[in-house]
């Protein structure tokens, strides 16, 4: 109990730290209390009391193993591991290599490539002949009005999106874009790809956005994944009135939100945004 007692004093020490008062100089209070609240989140949340009540999570918690039979940890390829600013907890990361490993896509999208961490492990576990197409934001596109959306990589210090495949051997499979994700022509993709990763921009409308065009590319069978449900309201927000169309389910004990579509779920939803 004493041990557990430090390392919650610990990990609340950690979430003080100078680096929201350096926030606090330099950018305001609104963006100091934005950077604490999501340290918290992101380290915290899962692991002590600071857990948001299930009641207030409304996507019904499933095991992967129920969504995805058959699933086997034990043959996944990581690299990076160990948890990086702004990217995946292990767990997450490892649970992502499963459900590619697992269903073998041939063509993945990924919206949020920041350091290229968790492009690097999905182009790992695809098959040899898999297209990895991965967006982030060009320079010119930030800075202020993306403030409050999520850190995007220049606020995390990585010096230009994709650093950690740029040079691996992996590198082949996977397209680097630099472009906004909302405003992007996915024309060129649709009904073509197996798998989407959503972790880009963190409000609702950027959110709402990415996940049509997600609906959009996704084919007939394909899976799309969020990332942060339950820690960032934006996020939270949109999956919880996505769930009144499309059965999406919260993967146990992460914050990623899972949704296998079929033919007729996409054909309705085709529907009504055309209607």
């Amino acid at each position: 109990m004493l041990l557990q007692v430090i390392k919650l004093f610990g990990r609340l020490l950690f979430v003080g730290n100078l680096a929201s008062l350096w926030v606090l100089v330099n950018e305001g209070v609104r963006a100091s209390h934005e950077y604490l609240r999501l340290i918290w989140a992101t380290y915290l949340w899962r692991r002590t009391i600071s857990r948001l009540p299930t009641s207030e999570l409304n996507l019904p918690e499933v095991p992967l193993c129920e969504v995805l039979p058959n699933s086997d940890a034990t043959c996944v390829n990581l690299q990076y591991a160990m948890h990086r600013p702004g990217s995946l907890p292990l767990e997450e990361l490892t649970t992502l290599a499963i459900i590619v490993r697992r269903l073998q896509p041939k063509r993945i999208v990924e919206i949020g490539t920041s350091e290229g961490r968790t492009t690097l492990n999905l182009a790992l576990n695809a098959p040899p002949d898999a297209e990895i197409i991965t967006l982030d934001l060009p320079p010119e596109l930030t800075g202020e009005h993306r403030k409050h959306s999520g850190p995007n990589y220049k606020q995390m210090n990585v010096e230009e999106p994709g650093v950690l495949f740029r040079d691996h051997p992996v590198a082949s499979k996977i397209k680097l874009v630099l472009a906004d994700s909302t405003k992007f022509d996915w024309t060129p993709y649709e009904r073509s790809v197996d798998f989407v990763f959503i972790d880009g921009a963190h409000d609702y409308e950027s959110v709402r956005k990415d996940t049509e065009n997600a609906l959009r590319i996704i084919r007939p069978g394909g899976i799309i994944v969020w990332h942060d449900y339950g820690v960032w309201k934006g996020v939270t927000r949109c999956l919880d009135e996505l769930r009144e169309q499309f059965p999406v389910v919260l993967l146990k004990d992460t914050t990623l939100a899972y949704l296998r579509v079929t033919e007729s779920e996409l054909q309705n939803f085709e529907g009504k945004r055309k209607g």
